[in-house]
């Protein structure tokens, strides 16, 4: 239940100013408040929500602990004398840590994360969503920002397609957004290579594009030169753009929703209109295994290897 105050006071703040004060989204706040009842509102006679000053060092602590792991639902409506005495408990054990704890309390920031994301696609909420992809891409980097996020993202949001907890609607939301994102970020790198060129492509009447746009975010941290021929490329243009800029690689990126069969002929013939010097390199869940002179990638932090690697031959 709200407080109420007789009197407007001055110090009090605004969910947007209490937001830009913690680094906690407006949209986090709310659900919070929502859910377990903290930060808790002052009702002015205006009828206008405002937020204690006191909060901002709490909430500061709420998202530290939720940082080395603990649940929100554990934290948020605690005092900061108990927020302060968890910090101190995880800091005094942190050097008796294993590894395999120390991943487990990453894998739960990012399920975190990536359930936080979900909601804000749900409710079409372009906004925290760009300024929570921009910031974690500049704490992780790109290839950290890929497999730990973005993937496992784009893999939640097809899963809720399928089983009907997403609309159309909201799949196309989360798609445009993640797109203009990526797309950015590679090509800004892209424009200053100079190294070998690699072609990305997708396969005739393919409408799925994401795989293909993290490739080239991955590929873009590499000196590969990246020419992107994005979707519904007909094969004999793919294979005529291979010859014609010299390229020593195609990678393609083949969706789950286009399938193994469709995809296993048309790569098999690709393959047998190119140099055999040309490495083809093939990815997503929909790549056909078992076929000659093609490679399948099967995670992109294996893809980022070999990228290493065949770079320096």
């Amino acid at each position: 239940m709200l407080a109420a105050v007789e009197d407007q006071n001055e110090s009090l703040l605004t969910i947007g100013e209490l937001s830009k004060r913690t680094g906690i989204t407006t949209h986090t706040l709310r659900v919070w408040e929502k859910r377990y009842d903290s930060p808790k509102a002052i009702r002015l006679p205006s009828g206008h929500r405002r937020y204690l000053p006191k909060e901002i060092e709490r909430l500061r602590a709420v998202a530290r602990t939720i940082k080395l792991g603990f649940r929100a639902s554990k934290v948020v409506g605690g005092t900061l004398e108990e927020l302060h005495n968890l910090m101190g408990f995880e800091s005094n054990r942190s050097s008796k840590v294993s590894p395999s704890t120390q991943s487990d309390v990453l894998q739960s920031q990012y399920d975190s994360k990536i359930n936080q994301w979900l909601d804000w696609i749900a409710d079409f909420d372009e906004e925290n969503l760009n300024f929570e992809m921009h910031r974690e891409w500049g704490l992780l980097g790109p290839l950290s920002f890929i497999t730990n996020l973005a993937a496992p993202l784009i893999t939640h949001i097809g899963k809720k397609w399928e089983c009907g907890n997403f609309t159309v609607a909201q799949e196309h939301f989360a798609s445009e957004i993640l797109s203009n994102f990526l797309g950015t970020r590679w090509r800004s790198q892209n424009e200053r290579k100079s190294g070998k060129t690699a072609i990305l492509a997708t396969l005739p009447g393919e409408s799925h594009h994401l795989g293909l746009q993290m490739c080239a975010v991955v590929m873009s941290t590499t000196n590969w030169k990246i020419v992107s021929l994005g979707l519904d490329t007909p094969e004999e243009d793919i294979a005529a753009t291979v010859n014609q800029c010299g390229a020593p690689l195609l990678c393609i990126s083949v969706s789950g929703w286009y399938g193994v069969s469709r995809a296993k002929p048309i790569i098999a013939r690709l393959r047998k209109q190119l140099n055999q010097k040309v490495d083809v390199v093939v990815g997503g869940g929909g790549a056909p295994d078992n076929l000659d002179g093609i490679k399948v990638i099967e995670d992109f932090s294996a893809y980022h290897k070999w990228l290493i690697n065949r770079e320096k031959m």
